[in-house]
């Protein structure tokens, strides 16, 4: 199984909707997981939970290279310990989401903050999936970006 050096961080910025813990590892909410009423988001954007106990939410979260490596069934197994779900759940389908996610974090460099929004499709069917992606700040200036997301 691949190995991963790097992890979606969160970063703790009440500004950008990032409740979870400064350091948190990050994952895509799922349908259980609420925001826990701390924001409120337009209906095309998702958002990250933290990975512990709280599942804290996070609108945004940031690449950074990790202490060591991770595989996608690690990944998954925090995951399901995080959700109190049974680890024999766990499938090949399952792992290969997770694979999914660390592919698209390991494919950007470290400080990249990254955000989740639905994509919705009409034609030929109606569909909707999550895409993950990098996030800009045009607002804000380069010494403050290396503020927020290099700290």
């Amino acid at each position: 199984m691949k190995k991963y050096e790097k992890m979606l961080i969160a970063i703790n910025d009440e500004d950008f909707n990032c409740y979870s813990n400064k350091g948190d590892w990050l994952y895509i909410a799922n349908r259980k997981d609420t925001k826990k009423g701390l924001f409120r988001l337009p209906n095309y954007l998702h958002y990250f939970v933290s990975l512990n106990d709280q599942r804290l939410p996070s609108e945004i979260g940031v690449v950074k290279t990790i202490n060591g490596q991770i595989t996608a069934k690690e990944l998954a197994e925090l995951d399901f310990k995080s959700r109190d779900k049974d680890l024999k759940l766990i499938t090949d389908e399952t792992i290969s989401e997770y694979e999914w996610f660390l592919e698209k974090v390991n494919a950007q460099p470290d400080h990249t903050p990254m955000a989740v929004t639905w994509f919705e499709r009409v034609f030929p069917k109606k569909e909707k999936e999550l895409r993950i992606h990098k996030k800009f700040f045009t607002g804000l200036t380069k010494d403050e970006k290396k503020e927020i997301f290099e700290v």
